[in-house]
Formats: C-alpha cells, structure tokens, sequence
C-alpha cells in the first residue's frame, strides 16, 4: 500500500511539471516543418553521441576498475566526478587555449585542434567519462568476490578473468552509464556552441540549430526549435532502448558486496589513474586556476589576486553561492528519492504504468536544457488556481521563484539516479528480499534494512552526479531565473558575456572546491558503507 500510494504521487509530480510542459511543447511543435538541410545537423549529432559514449568508455572504464580493485587516496576518489563538475563551456575555453590551432599551449608539441567534430568529442568525452567510472566502480563493488577468487584458483589469468567474469557482470551498470552519456552528448549545448559554432566550416549539430532558431526568431522559430528538441527525445529514447534490447534478457545477482583491497594502484594501473587525471582534471583544472590569477586573459608571466577579491567580496556571488548548494542539494535528494522509487518498482514489479512513468522520468535529459526551461515557462509563467471540493483554492504560482529552478534541475536530471539505480537493483539477488518479506517485515522495513544498505553507493553516486549537475547550471537558469534568484549558473554566465574570463574562472574554481569537498565526503562514505 506504501508504494503504491507513493507511486501515485510520483505519476501526479511527474505528470504536472514534466508531462505538463512537455505537452505543451509538443503542441508548439505540430506547426514545425523539417527539411532535409537538417540531415547533416542529425548525422552529426549522432556521431558525436556516439564518438562520446566511446571516449567515455576509453577513459572511464579502466579508471573505475582501478578504483573499486584498489585502495585510492580518499582525493583521488574525490577527484573522480570533477571533470563533470566543471560546467562544460568553462572546460571548453580551458581546452581552446590548450588546443586551438593558432596559439593553443599543447599545439606547439601536439597535432590537435579543438575546433573540429573530433575536439568536440574529445572535451565531451572527458567531461562524461566520470559517469561511466562511477557506474564501473560501482557495480564491480557489488559483484561477490568469490566469483572472481574462484577464476584465480581455477588458473585464469587477471585478464582472463577480468574479461570473463568482471566486465560481463558489469555489463548493465556499464550500458546504463553509456546510455546516459550518449544521450547527454547528443543534447549538449555549451561545447558544440563553442567549438563547432566557432569551426572552420561550422560543424552543425541539432542543438545549435535549436539554438540559431530561436536567436532569430523567438516566436516564429519557436515550433522547428520544439520539432528540432522532438528528433533529440527521440534520439535519447532509442539509444538506452537498443542498449536493453541487446543486452536481453541477461542479469546478474550477488549477496553480498565487495571490499576494495587496501593495495594501492602500482605500475600500469597507476599509470592508468594518474595519466585521466592529468588529461581530465590536470591540464583544464590547471588552466582555469591560472586564468582566475592572470591579469590578461592567455598570459600567465604575472599573477594577481585582485579578480577573486573582485569576485568573491561581492554580495551577490556569495547568495548565489548558497543560493545554489541549497538548490542543489535539494534537487540531486528529490532526483534520488523519486529515481530510486521507479527504477526499484520497474526491477521488481514491471508494468505498463511503471514503464510510462520511467519513460517520462527519462525524457527531460534527453532534450536542451533550454528547450526544457521553455515549456517550464509555457506551464508555469502565470498563477495555477486549483479549486477543491468548491471550498479551497490551491493557488501555483512558481514565476520566477527558487522553487521552479529547482523543479527544473530535478526533473532534468532524474534520469541519472534511475538509470544508475536501476542496473545496480539488477545486481540484488531477489531472495534477499524475499526472506526479509517472509519473516515478517513491511515494505517500508524491506526497503530500509536491506535494499537502501546494498544500494548505498550507487545513491551516492546519483546523488553526487545530480548535485555536480545542479550546482553551476546555466541553459535552464537564464531563462527560469527571477530578479531575486540569482545562482552560480548565472553569474557565470554574466561574468563570461560582460565580465572578463578571469572572473568568470574564479566562479568556475568555487564549484571545484566545493564538489572536490564533497566528494571526498561522499567518497569516505561509500568506503566506510
């Protein structure tokens, strides 16, 4: 009865502030008529999706193999999810005065250019590559480590057993995590923005030309933008389903979790961890610390303090500061709760009417943020009266509130903890539950004592993906944001257009502290789980 009351109040959640602005989107849309000039806009942002998903893996698999099989330095686990705490365009300016083929620092010693369709997937591809490490490292701290002992003894080699027994159990958490990735590619904004917009031609991608229709025409490009978004929600929804569909029937159970040994990475697995952080964290983190301290924006001969004191003593950044952990502390605990709620549901008891609310929980990631924060406005600009029983009247009034951002960032980002969620409650023996339910225990009991404990580190990780996610947005921001509710996101955002990029990395360097704190955190939690 518990689940199934708090499943009604997911459906009616999810129905008013996803369903709701969708549809209205949709109809938007019924006006947009798409030509075949798109078609290279489509092709393109499939092969980004897909060259993403593959620089994800590259990066991400290994990484999160080392850091569920060996005993990290609680900052190096930490350092994990920072490339995808760093809003994506700081990350991109960092790697356009790394990589562009003018002056670029790297290009002097190195044939790369980051104006190109393979920069683009690159920088993306770094950018995500925590999601699919966390997933990795997740679900192999799940498998029973018997298993693998037993290949040992047998006379497998590490390899041999890495490739027949770890990466096959590790298989629905992995294609959760490139699901994920793929679609998040496909509806990224700030990179193509940045380096296709800015490449010599143009590489045109889906989001761009979501983006120049409405930047012309607000109103009259509104339906091809809407019928542009329509093709990405198409996108993000068949990729996790060809992923399910050829991953099949297969599951896998285990009773109990793994225990990293307390062996530090040596040799090439060493070699392995340090040479992402340099690539993913070092090299870009590096460059926007030091732009933060440049008097010129490109010269490092000088260093002052004066743009974090310019910065960091202004009122306004310190709300937004608080404004924005607030907001996104909120938001990754909401996207936790409901995502855990439907991927534990759609496990164990599957139904037409579970399977429409996942799918509803998944499409806002699937589409720009700033598409979705159109139909928030189209839902929500005016008061919703809601009279009950012609005796009370609920008024809505979110207009330009901190509640509506932070329903925004919830609703963008459920897909990660239901997707992460899901493939870890894939890895939980059913008997486990099953014995809880047959001595006696509720529900409520069964969910408490025995699936939350086994599921503890992929809720973290959901719960730090989304937090990363919220902390700095900006697309769904600039348009929800009201004259009080400023957030880091924003102020970014007028630092980067009005200010100088100095400032706007001093910002970017605030969201860096503040995730590697917490991560570390959350790292010494699921260690200590």
């Amino acid at each position: 009865m518990m689940r199934r009351i708090l499943l009604v109040a997911v459906g009616l959640l999810l129905a008013f502030f996803v369903g709701l602005p969708l549809a209205l989107l949709a109809a938007d849309a019924s006006s947009a008529g798409l030509t075949a000039s798109e078609g290279e806009a489509i092709l393109n942002t499939v092969l980004l999706a897909a060259g993403t998903a593959g620089v994800a893996c590259l990066a991400g698999l290994p990484v999160g193999w080392v850091a569920a099989r060996r005993r990290l330095p609680s900052a190096l686990e930490a350092a994990i999810i920072l490339p995808y705490a760093v809003p994506p365009y700081v990350t991109t300016i960092a790697w356009i005065l790394l990589a562009n083929p003018t002056n670029g620092i790297l290009t002097a010693w190195l044939p790369v250019n980051a104006y190109t369709l393979a920069g683009m997937i690159g920088v993306l591809g770094l950018h995500l590559s925590p999601v699919v490490a966390m997933a990795t490292r997740d679900a192999l701290g799940r498998i029973d480590p018997v298993l693998e002992e037993a290949a040992r003894v047998a006379g497998a080699s590490a390899w041999r057993t890495t490739l027949s027994i770890s990466l096959p159990l590790t298989l629905p958490a992995v294609g959760a995590a490139v699901a994920f990735v793929a679609s998040a590619a496909a509806a990224s904004f700030g990179v193509p923005y940045l380096l296709g917009a800015g490449a010599s031609p143009p590489v045109p991608v889906l989001t761009l030309r979501i983006y120049r229709a409405l930047e012309l025409a607000p109103v009259e490009g509104r339906p091809l933008a809407v019928g542009l978004s329509l093709v990405l929600l198409a996108v993000g929804v068949a990729i996790p389903a060809a992923l399910r569909l050829f991953q099949g029937q297969r599951a896998y159970a285990s009773a109990r979790l793994a225990r990293p040994r307390p062996v530090p990475p040596a040799g090439a697995l060493a070699l392995v961890v340090y040479t992402w952080l340099a690539i993913a964290v070092a090299l870009p983190v590096g460059t926007i610390a030091l732009t933060s301290v440049a008097p010129v924006f490109g010269h490092f001969d000088a260093f002052t303090l004066d743009h974090w004191h310019a910065v960091l003593s202004e009122p306004r950044t310190r709300g937004a500061l608080v404004r924005s952990f607030v907001l996104a502390a909120g938001a990754a605990t909401a996207a936790v709760a409901i995502g855990s709620l439907l991927a534990h549901t759609a496990e164990r008891t599957p139904s037409r009417a579970v399977s429409a609310l996942v799918a509803l929980a998944r499409a806002p990631w699937a589409i720009p943020g700033t598409v979705l924060a159109l139909g928030m406005i189209l839902a929500f600009s005016q008061e919703i009266r809601l009279i009950v029983l012609d005796r009370a009247t609920l008024v809505v009034a979110l207009a330009d509130t901190s509640w509506l951002l932070g329903i925004a960032y919830a609703a963008k980002s459920l897909a990660l903890p239901l997707d992460g969620v899901r493939a870890a409650v894939r890895t939980v023996d059913r008997s486990l539950e099953e014995a809880a339910r047959i001595s006696g225990a509720g529900w409520s009991a069964t969910q408490r004592r025995v699936v939350l404990p086994l599921l503890t580190p992929a809720l973290l990780a959901g719960w730090s993906l989304v937090f990363a996610s919220s902390f700095c947005e900006v697309s769904m921001s600039i348009l929800l944001r009201g004259p009080s509710t400023e957030v880091l996101g924003t102020r970014l955002f007028e630092l980067l257009s009005y200010g100088t990029p100095q400032q706007a990395a001093v910002i970017a360097m605030v969201v860096v502290a503040a995730v590697l704190v917490l991560g570390r955190a959350l790292a010494w939690r699921v260690r200590w789980a």
